[in-house]
């Protein structure tokens, strides 16, 4: 447990540390979508992960030089990459099966974290805000769901959370979301709020679709990137789904 503590802390200090005070956030979530790919492409099985991952990369740097552009380059980067890798495992053992699920992987990783480093480059705050939320809503669905968890939530994918649980941390991240939008003075009051319900809801789910992955491959953890809590998956799954519903409603918002 103690270990596990320390290294959380050494993450969440150093990704505030990253968003909140230096320029360099956009290329922290670009290695952290490298480090998604091949876990999620592990994961699944793709034996032919270096096309993926070597696409990706190029884009990633193009995307780095070219200052991330915008929601055209996500679309066209996407399609691109899927095209080549198309075209790199038609040669493959079983191509079907290596195509099908890396462009989910693609999907699944790759188009949510470039948006996500978008807007990163343009509000580095607004993606602390997010990261806030779902260290809130993970805080108080733990601690409703162990004082009055009873009925479970996704017993299959996932016995230990309850709907209590979910009930708790949607409600301790709204509070938390007005409270800090308070202090920090960062967003509109109905904006905060209706980021913070969105993320109190959709994060367990981002959880569930992990677990639902590692479940099908039989692995508890997804990968080794921090030590006592598992790989970048495992740490980020709930991000990969809350932060990209979250940017499109504040989009939607201002």
């Amino acid at each position: 447990m103690g270990k596990r503590a320390l290294f959380g802390f050494i993450y969440a200090g150093g990704l505030i540390g990253i968003l909140g005070f230096t320029p360099y956030g956009t290329y922290m979530l670009a290695f952290f979508t490298l480090l998604l790919l091949n876990e999620v492409a592990r994961i699944l099985d793709v034996q032919s992960r270096l096309p993926l991952l070597t696409f990706t990369s190029l884009f990633l740097i193009g995307g780095a030089i070219g200052n991330w552009g915008g929601p055209e380059e996500i679309i066209s980067a996407t399609l691109a990459i899927g095209i080549m890798m198309v075209l790199a495992l038609l040669r493959a053992e079983r191509p079907a099966h290596e195509m099908r699920r890396g462009l989910f992987a693609l999907a699944y990783v790759f188009l949510p974290m470039a948006l996500i480093i978008q807007t990163t480059r343009d509000f580095s705050e607004l993606i602390l805000f997010i990261f806030t939320m779902i260290w809130a809503s993970d805080t108080f669905a733990y601690l409703a769901g162990r004082s009055f968890g009873k009925r479970p939530f996704a017993p299959k994918l996932s016995p230990k959370k309850t709907i209590e649980g979910f009930a708790g941390g949607v409600v301790g991240t709204i509070i938390t979301g007005f409270a800090v939008n308070h202090y920090w003075d960062l967003l509109d009051v109905d904006v905060a709020l209706a980021l913070a319900a969105v993320v109190s809801i959709t994060a367990p789910f981002g959880d569930l679709v992990a677990s639902s992955l590692k479940r099908e491959a039989d692995v508890k953890d997804s990968g080794v990137f921090l030590p006592g809590h598992g790989g970048a998956l495992d740490r980020l799954d709930s991000f990969l789904t809350a932060a990209p519903i979250a940017i499109l409603i504040y989009q939607y918002m201002i």
